[in-house]
């Protein structure tokens, strides 16, 4: 990589609004060194949705492949253009002032390898009240106070977090890439972190040089998604017990204990207090519980069967 002049390439993981994979996307043209390719990964099936996703002006590749091999197909598809790759899903908007202060650290910091940047401000944008448009016009949204950002990057569960990763392209192609589905992004990013500690050094660290883009009224059930991302977290748990029984690596860029209980508090808390998104909130508890209860009953079953075979 040129320590001078850098070459960056964005992916943006697009699954459900083509206006928030557009703002991202549009977002990068006010960076001072704009990518040199932007690559759109989608589900496949739903290249159609984000066909004109693309602002006037801005080629915008697509890349389509399955869920779990999204990340990868997309930095696949980047391999011998880009220095250092930047990831994030659709609706994370990065200020001209992120970039510059992540082009500047990595000349500076060349054992610096990657990290992951967590986007605790949120901008929520009423699509019943004049934000129905194709552009959502982000920039002229008023911002969040900081102090509530701050509090929400030190309570809030890091799964439902906005985040980008940020990384040099010859270490990613050296690891296995993998999404979960809506939320649980940064999970999977701070799992590529993991992977890469032996070979650099690695960061996961808060931005207010960016915001979260939501949209309201959410109407949608959050059951399968609560159900899907607590089962993902039990799933990584188990595995990192397993690993430690037999010696194997203990230390991770994310306490799983702590990100299940924060998961849990947050949709509480949302369920009785919230405004906007109270039944969506609801029925994400309601699938997180659904996936713990089942997480203690196959526990419970490999307990007893192991007891029978002594």
């Amino acid at each position: 990589m040129s320590q001078i002049d850098p070459v960056f390439g964005l992916i943006v993981i697009g699954r459900g609004d083509p206006r928030l994979a557009r703002a991202t996307i549009a977002a990068s043209r006010t960076w001072r060194h704009p990518p040199a390719r932007v690559v759109l990964a989608v589900p496949k099936g739903r290249e159609h949705v984000f066909a004109n996703v693309a602002p006037p002006g801005q080629t915008v590749s697509t890349v389509a492949a399955a869920e779990p091999e999204m990340l990868a197909a997309a930095v696949a598809s980047l391999a011998g253009e880009v220095d250092l790759v930047l990831a994030t899903p659709e609706g994370v908007v990065l200020d001209p002032a992120w970039l510059a202060g992540l082009r500047d650290h990595v000349i500076l910091y060349e054992d610096s390898i990657a990290g992951v940047d967590l986007v605790p401000a949120v901008v929520k944008i009423d699509t019943e009240a004049g934000g129905a448009s194709f552009d959502l016009a982000v920039a002229d949204r008023p911002r969040e106070p900081r102090l509530l950002s701050r509090l929400r990057g030190a309570i809030r569960a890091r799964s439902l977090m906005g985040a980008v990763l940020w990384a040099r392209i010859e270490t990613l192609r050296q690891i296995k890439l993998a999404t979960t589905g809506e939320g649980g992004d940064a999970v999977s990013f701070m799992l590529a972190l993991d992977q890469l500690r032996e070979r650099g050094r690695t960061t996961v660290r808060p931005t207010q040089h960016g915001c979260h883009v939501r949209l309201l009224p959410e109407r949608r059930t959050g059951f399968d998604a609560g159900y899907g991302l607590y089962r993902r977290l039990e799933q990584l748990a188990d595995a990192r017990r397993s690993a430690a029984a037999v010696g194997g690596p203990s230390t991770s860029h994310i306490d799983l204990d702590l990100e299940r209980l924060r998961l849990m508090a947050e949709q509480m808390l949302r369920s009785v207090l919230g405004k906007a998104g109270r039944h969506n909130a609801a029925t994400f508890l309601k699938g997180a519980l659904a996936a713990r209860r089942d997480a203690l009953a196959v526990r419970r079953t490999v307990v007893r069967d192991l007891r029978e075979l002594r």
